[in-house]
């Protein structure tokens, strides 16, 4: 290991120390020590219960991945976080898994863990520009035991989800905690409602929907995303700007007309039922602000792999920008004044 890589992995604990946008509830700076070898990648957890200990553990004795962060996260799972601010717009973040994604943003984490009841890693994740990924078959003999009622009267079970800065990281995590036997796309359909450049050269047959609205009730969405799973066929929706227009928040939205219209504009589609279909999702962020790719499909290898080959001609190259003003450290630790 150089010098360089352990010197960067201990501005990574400073940036965490300093908690500059108060995303972290708790760091180990000792997970230097676990560093025996590259590739070797930091973790953020959510701090909740329903990720399990020895869930952590066995990332560890990988060899590859040490926690180093507990992260902060909303209120009651709320989907909007109003204790903290989006770093890019300055908006209130998006929830449930808040901080975990603005500690994947600033660099202090490589991969942050989160949980997900409906849309509480995917959209945090949509709202930094990351990369995200939700099965409910992780953990699932503990994350079984955790069945709640979402603030709109909807019950789910949470499932575990992942975000990255790359879609490489987040394949391999992927690729770490679940079974896959192949690496190329089977066969397959999307029912697509994205027309652009990027879907136009996707190597799987598509199909057009324009007869759902993505933006309709959690019930109609439910059955659809089902229907769809269960006839082997992958969802493909391009939502966002997340939280932007407007806020996707149920506890502002049954509030009146106005509203519910502002919490549409917060532009949370399908996202909000992945995990209460229990189905697996993948979101690939565009260059456009806190806008989204989002694939759906059957919570099984064979369908997870085939969402991951069809993200990879989906993703573009990470904004440098953000990655040069977000994970700079010199932008926490700057010289003062006289000295």
């Amino acid at each position: 290991m150089s010098p360089e890589f352990i010197r960067a992995k201990a501005k990574q604990s400073f940036i965490a120390l300093k908690n500059p946008y108060s995303s972290v509830y708790r760091v180990f700076p000792e997970a230097i020590d676990k560093i025996k070898k590259e590739p070797f990648s930091y973790i953020g957890v959510k701090n909740r219960p329903e990720i399990p200990v020895d869930f952590l553990k066995d990332l560890e004795e990988t060899g590859h991945y040490a926690l180093h962060t507990l992260d902060v996260s909303s209120i009651g799972g709320r989907a909007i976080d109003t204790n903290l601010v989006n770093p890019i717009s300055g908006r209130p973040m998006t929830g449930s898994s808040s901080g975990t994604a603005i500690n994947v943003l600033l660099g202090i984490n490589e991969v942050g863990i989160g949980t997900d009841g409906g849309g509480s890693v995917l959209a945090p994740a949509m709202a930094l520009n990351l990369f995200s990924f939700i099965s409910p078959s992780l953990c699932q003999y503990h994350t079984g035991q955790f069945e709640k009622l979402s603030t709109d009267g909807h019950t789910f079970t949470p499932s575990i989800g992942f975000i990255t800065r790359s879609l490489k990281e987040l394949t391999q995590i992927i690729r770490k905690t679940l079974p896959f036997k192949k690496d190329k796309i089977s066969n397959c359909s999307i029912i697509t409602f994205v027309e652009d450049e990027k879907t136009h050269t996707l190597p799987v047959r598509q199909i057009q929907n324009k007869s759902v609205d993505i933006y309709d009730s959690r019930e109609a969405l439910i059955s659809f995303v089902k229907a769809t799973n269960n006839k082997g066929n992958i969802i493909l929706t391009k939502e966002g700007p997340i939280d932007f227009e407007g806020l996707g928040d149920s506890v502002l939205g049954h509030m009146g007309k106005k509203a519910k219209d502002y919490q549409r504009k917060g532009n949370k589609g399908l996202i909000r039922v992945a995990n209460m279909a229990n189905a697996a999702a993948l979101t690939v962020p565009t260059s456009d602000f806190a806008t989204a790719y989002v694939l759906i499909g059957k919570d099984t290898p064979e369908v997870i792999e085939n969402m991951l080959t069809i993200a990879q001609h989906l993703a573009e190259d990470p904004d440098s920008l953000l990655s040069n003003y977000f994970s700079n450290f010199d932008n926490y630790f700057t010289d003062g004044y006289g000295l």
